[in-house]
């Protein structure tokens, strides 16, 4: 009798709806994942944009999932799957996803589940990220400038705003933000980090004019605003430092190099790369990933 309440129990608390934090703790999980096996943080943001478009394709496969927690995780994890397999020169097992949930899922409830989001993605598995925003409008924007003489400031300038479309992974109130709106309003935080020695006035009204005139986004719009205010509230609460502090610390040289070095150490230290593994997902998944053999990781 014990064992039937527990069991009902556990049915109970995983087909409750998904909500925001169900979303953020999955995000989670995937980072650390990511981290553990040292691939790219980029590949945690191409999954969970896999996840968040197949929830939002109203396929019938999705609607379960919205109101089914663990059919939610098997999309996550299977999402992470795919954008490992497409991402990184390695490609991890199915098997080694099926043991990180404990036995949750087989192999063949991973393949399913991935063939279904191919099929309401529409096998479109290849949009532009945040990032690749952020550094094509580096690119463009600084090209005319004098401040493409200085690599610093280009490098502080992408490292902030990297660090920024990263913790946008995690933010599900920033699930109807196009990619190329997250980058914009992550540089335009970053550029209060850059006093006006480094990149006067002037430079910053073309730098910003060559953004506008190549992607059609007004850096004054409204609809930035919230993003903006987002991105830099969650800089604050994880690097522990403001732009504005940043501006007032950083130069041209020993002393801006001094800061992007704190900020990302305090990047570091936020993040769960200190290889004790994923912890506990919205369900299940409760493995320690350092338990798996390197040899088993990835194929």
């Amino acid at each position: 009798q014990q064992r039937n309440t527990n069991t009902t129990t556990t049915t109970s608390s995983q087909t409750k709806p998904v909500d925001a934090d169900c979303r953020t703790k999955m995000a989670e999980w995937c980072a650390q994942v990511i981290d553990f096996v040292k691939f790219s943080r980029e590949t945690v943001g191409i999954g969970m944009s896999y996840l968040d478009r197949f929830m939002a394709s109203g396929v019938r496969r999705s609607r379960t999932a919205m109101t089914d927690r663990k059919e939610y995780q098997l999309a996550a994890m299977t999402a992470l799957y795919m954008a490992i397999k497409l991402n990184e020169p390695l490609e991890m097992e199915t098997k080694l996803l099926s043991d990180l949930s404990r036995g949750c899922y087989t192999t063949a409830e991973i393949a399913t589940m991935e063939i279904d989001i191919l099929e309401a993605l529409d096998w479109r598995v290849a949009g532009p990220t945040p990032l690749e925003f952020v550094q094509h409008f580096l690119a463009v924007g600084l090209h005319d400038t004098e401040a493409a003489n200085h690599p610093a400031v280009e490098a502080t300038l992408l490292d902030f705003s990297r660090f920024q479309t990263e913790l946008a992974i995690g933010m599900p109130a920033l699930l109807s933000a196009t990619p190329s709106r997250i980058a914009l309003a992550a540089i335009l935080n970053s550029m209060e980090g850059i006093d006006d020695v480094a990149l006067n006035p002037f430079e910053r009204i073309t730098f910003l004019r060559s953004i506008e005139a190549t992607s059609g986004l007004d850096p004054n719009a409204r609809g930035l605003r919230p993003v903006r205010s987002l991105l830099m509230d969650g800089f604050v609460k994880n690097a522990g430092i403001s732009f504005q502090q940043v501006a007032a610390q950083l130069g041209l040289g020993a002393q801006r190099e001094e800061a992007t070095r704190a900020a990302q150490a305090s990047r570091a230290a936020s993040s769960s790369s200190d290889g004790s593994g994923p912890e506990v997902s919205p369900v299940c998944v409760s493995v320690n990933v350092s338990a798996i053999s390197k040899k088993q990781r990835c194929v």
